[in-house]
């Protein structure tokens, strides 16, 4: 009966630690007011950081228009994938933050219905496969409106503003 009892008191803390994770997770896929200097890649999991980083990009290549020589058509196309892309992966957040309540609902019973649950977890990781499917599907859209050079120039301007990112220090507070 004590056993139980802790067992009960234990599994609530796993349960919450589970429900946390995922909430974390689906949370995560809301990228909406991000910042590139919001997220760290060393503190996000894979999903959340190809959602926020390919969001970020969209973004970014989107306000670049005279920098890469678009025309008013492609920046529009361009702000268009970015909005699909933002409200697939708040769809599929919202999805994985369900599934993920249900899990973490079964988890805490007991027993645990092991039937119930492995499917639950199957789902989970098809819709992080979805979320990691639709950033490549929105990399390889934004492909389809640039010229390859366009292409070149945005990967080239990317990556270097990414490094300024990183070897600038942050700013503290100032007392």
């Amino acid at each position: 009966m004590m056993e139980k009892k802790m067992w009960k008191r234990a599994g609530k803390g796993f349960l919450t630690a589970v429900l946390i994770g995922f909430m974390v997770l689906a949370g995560g896929l809301e990228v909406s007011s991000l910042k590139p200097s919001q997220a760290f890649a060393s503190e996000l999991d894979p999903v959340q950081n190809s959602v926020i980083s390919t969001d970020l990009f969209l973004n970014w290549i989107s306000s670049q228009q005279k920098q890469l020589g678009l025309t008013t058509e492609q920046a529009r196309e361009l702000r268009d994938i970015q909005v699909d892309f933002r409200l697939k992966s708040q769809d599929l957040g919202r999805e994985m933050g369900r599934v993920a309540g249900s899990l973490s609902k079964d988890v805490g019973m007991f027993p645990i219905p092991l039937k119930k649950v492995k499917p639950e977890i199957q789902r989970l990781s098809d819709l992080r496969g979805e979320v990691t499917y639709s950033a490549i599907r929105s990399l390889a859209r934004v492909q389809g409106i640039l010229k390859k050079d366009q292409w070149d120039k945005a990967r080239r301007d990317w990556s270097v503003m990414l490094r300024k990112q990183s070897t600038e220090k942050p700013k503290s507070p100032s007392h």
